[in-house]
């Protein structure tokens, strides 16, 4: 990848075509894990850590904690709230049902240092910026080494479409992708999907403003989601051939994401 910078890549439970991708920076005065998946075996090539960022609160970014014991967790403070509340214990018992041996270690460790916009972390020789950048998420966070030009950008990106989980920041997501495919990155890499370059912000960027312009058109005509979604499939939105290699997951989740952008717009009217 980088100098400096190593990526683990692991598949989810039961999926072997949807992989998620954590980093860890090396400065010389600390060793920044970001992200640290499913579970804590999913670490290992990442010992000697000394403080650990979560790009955001969802279950395949941060329920490998327990592999750093005493390590300060750093994320935005949405992100603590989401991880305090009775439903993510609820959640990761669940799981834990429906999958045992996944997620026997699995544990839920929200961050002791929070923060509302920006947070810089001097790692030696490195600068580690975060970034809050709603829109997947309301707590969702991209992490900026300017020296290497790096962009850990989270579910923030995914390749070949982002995951709109929900209403609220669609539109200025899109606006702040576009800003940091201008801003000097030259390396980019997503939750889901191959590292890239800030090609992958302006296309991410790009997918969503067509959902909004469909979506916008179609409420003008009265048009349910579903109805907006028959009339923009994903194949129309990426190069030939491209959908028949998806895994199902971004076939369905395009359908969605348009839902969701229906509801941001319906919800500001």
């Amino acid at each position: 990848m980088l100098p400096s910078v190593t990526l683990v890549t692991r598949s989810l439970p039961g999926s072997s075509d949807f992989p998620v991708t954590a980093a860890m920076i090396a400065g010389t005065r600390h060793r920044v894990v970001v992200d640290t998946l499913i579970q804590p075996a999913d670490m290992a090539p990442f010992a000697g850590a000394t403080l650990v960022v979560y790009t955001h609160s969802d279950w395949d970014h941060c329920w490998g904690t327990a592999a750093f014991p005493g390590v300060p967790v750093i994320g935005h403070r949405v992100a603590r709230e989401r991880l305090t509340a009775p439903e993510a214990a609820e959640f990761l018992a669940q799981m834990r049902a429906k999958n045992p041996a996944a997620f026997a270690e699995s544990q839920i460790i929200p961050p002791g240092l929070t923060f509302p916009h920006r947070l810089t972390i001097d790692a030696g020789g490195l600068t580690v910026d975060l970034h809050h950048l709603p829109g997947h998420t309301a707590d969702s966070v991209v992490v900026h080494v300017p020296e290497l030009g790096l962009l850990l950008a989270g579910d923030a990106v995914e390749r070949p479409i982002p995951t709109l989980s929900e209403p609220g920041h669609i539109r200025q997501w899109a606006e702040e992708l576009r800003r940091w495919s201008r801003a000097g990155v030259t390396h980019v890499v997503p939750g889901h999907g191959r590292p890239g370059g800030p090609e992958l912000l302006a296309a991410n960027a790009a997918y969503i403003d067509r959902l909004v312009e469909a979506a916008e058109s179609g409420l003008a005509k009265g048009q349910s989601a579903d109805e907006i979604a028959a009339e923009l499939p994903l194949g129309a939105l990426l190069p030939p051939g491209v959908v028949e290699q998806l895994p199902d997951y971004y076939r369905e989740q395009h359908r969605l994401n348009i839902a969701q952008v229906v509801a941001e717009l319906q919800a500001g009217r």
